[in-house]
Order: C-alpha cells, then structure tokens, then sequence
C-alpha cells in the first residue's frame, strides 16, 4: 500500500518547479492531487500528462493573491473529493527589482508579496481546517525559505514574508494539534528549479556549491521527498517544526571553507 492512497492532495504553485516535483511525488505515492496554479495552461499539459500516464489529478486555476480564488479552490475541492487530506502551501514568489536592501526597496510592494507569500498560506490554511476537523484531522506543510531564518544582502521583504510563514507553522500546529491536524514547513536553499537553471549563471552556482556542506545542489524531487515525508503518518509525531533543506549552506561559520583552503595552501607550502 503506498502512504498516499485514497487521500487527497492540494499543491498550489504546483504546475512547475518545487509544485510539479511534489505533485508527482504525491501521485506516484497514490494521491489524488489537485495542480492549483495561476498558469493555468501550463497547469493543464501537466494535468494531461500524468493523466495519461494513470494518475488522478486535477488542474485548477489559482490566484494566490485574489482572496475569493482561495474559496474557490477549496470549495471545488470539497465538492469534488469530499475531504482534503493534505494542503502544501508552496505557491510564493518575489520581484528583486523591487525586493532590494532595506535602504532601497520599493515598500508599497509590501502588499502585493505578503498577500502572495503569507496571506494566500493563511486563508487557505483557515479554510481547510474545518473540513480537516470533520473528517478527523489533516495535515499541512508550507514552503517557506532559508530566506526566513537568514539574512541575505537583498530580498528583504521576502525574507520577512517566509519568517511569518516559519512562525505561523508553529501557531497552527499549536492550536490545532488537538483536533489531529499537523503542519509543518521546509526552508529550502538554493533548488535548481528550471527558473533557476535558467537565470541563474554558473559563477553564482558555484558560490552555492563552494559553501555548501553537500558536494552538489538541490533539485526540485529533493523537497518532494521532503513533502511526502511530513505529509505522510510517518511524520505523525512531527509538528509546528521546519526543515531546513539547503546542503548544510547554514550550519557553519562563514569562514570555515575559506579557512580550509588557506590551511591547505599553509601545508602545502610548508611541504
């Protein structure tokens, strides 16, 4: 028996990237899944796709910064399926141009980036719940972001956005683990995402990988595993916590790998 069969599944963001890697991990574990994306044609040629391979999904179109798009989504959800078993917040985003250092950021973007990346999680989350609690319970996991635990030299609002959703992962799991509903996060470093591989050149990937403690990056199945660990009842007794996925990026002193090499080059000189 796969951990998912017979339950359902929602995947916002979930037609490229972190979503479509959790939604074919979700659907080969035996969920249904639900592809809520705002990209609703991309969405359908994945609906397609893992259709014909015989897997039960559905997409649906899904604005996470449109308040009524979130009751949609459920309502429809509910109406269809009967019950949700799993909802995996990780629909998020951010404009660097206008996400810079806290001297230079555009602040009427506050709006717009906390509705995308925090208020979206919230309601969806509110939403769910009492149909969780009449079925018996439920489980939640959010895409936060190392962002949310480290400071980095721009993307400040970002930062702060995925530190409430770190921080709002607690509230839930704290009120509502009573009623046998969980929720838990993932802060993922750097995910070579295809909008990654596509933007990102190789000098910064390189940084990346010079102070990670993995010697290689994460991809998108990486957080996928993740997901349907804490989605699963093999996580039963895991709640309120974040998982930090990023290579061991943030374990160390900053200095350490530098220091290394200049250890090495000591020796090598003394010999």
């Amino acid at each position: 028996m796969k951990r998912f069969d017979n339950k359902t599944a929602i995947v916002t963001g979930g037609a490229s990237g972190i979503g479509e890697a959790c939604v074919r991990r979700l659907v080969n574990e035996g969920a249904t899944v639900v592809i809520a994306d705002f990209s609703h044609e991309r969405a359908l040629k994945l609906e397609k796709k893992l259709q014909d391979e015989g897997a039960n999904v559905k997409a649906v179109f899904f604005s996470a910064v449109e308040l009524n798009s979130c009751k949609t989504l459920i309502d429809f959800v509910v109406k269809e399926y009967k019950h949700i078993d799993l909802l995996v917040n990780n629909v998020g985003g951010n404009d660097l141009s206008r996400d810079l250092d806290i001297a230079d950021m555009d602040i009427s973007y506050f709006d717009e980036l906390f509705h995308l990346n925090l208020r979206c999680c919230m309601y969806l989350t509110q939403l769910c719940i009492p149909h969780m609690e009449k079925q018996g319970g439920g489980v939640f996991v959010n895409i936060a972001s190392i962002s949310g635990i480290t400071a980095d030299f721009r993307g400040t609002l970002y930062g702060a956005s995925k530190a409430g959703v770190i921080n709002f992962t607690k509230y839930v799991a704290t009120q509502m683990g009573e009623k046998n509903i969980r929720c838990n996060a993932i802060a993922p470093g750097l995910v070579l995402s295809p909008s990654a591989i596509k933007y990102l050149p190789d000098n910064i990937r390189e940084l990346f990988l010079k102070e990670s403690a993995t010697n290689y990056l994460g991809e998108p199945e990486d957080i996928a595993s993740i997901v349907a660990f804490l989605g699963s009842e093999d996580s039963r007794y895991v709640t309120g916590q974040t998982i930090v996925a990023d290579g061991g990026l943030s374990i160390h002193n900053p200095t350490v790998f530098d220091m290394i090499d200049l250890f090495k080059k000591h020796d090598q000189e003394r010999h």
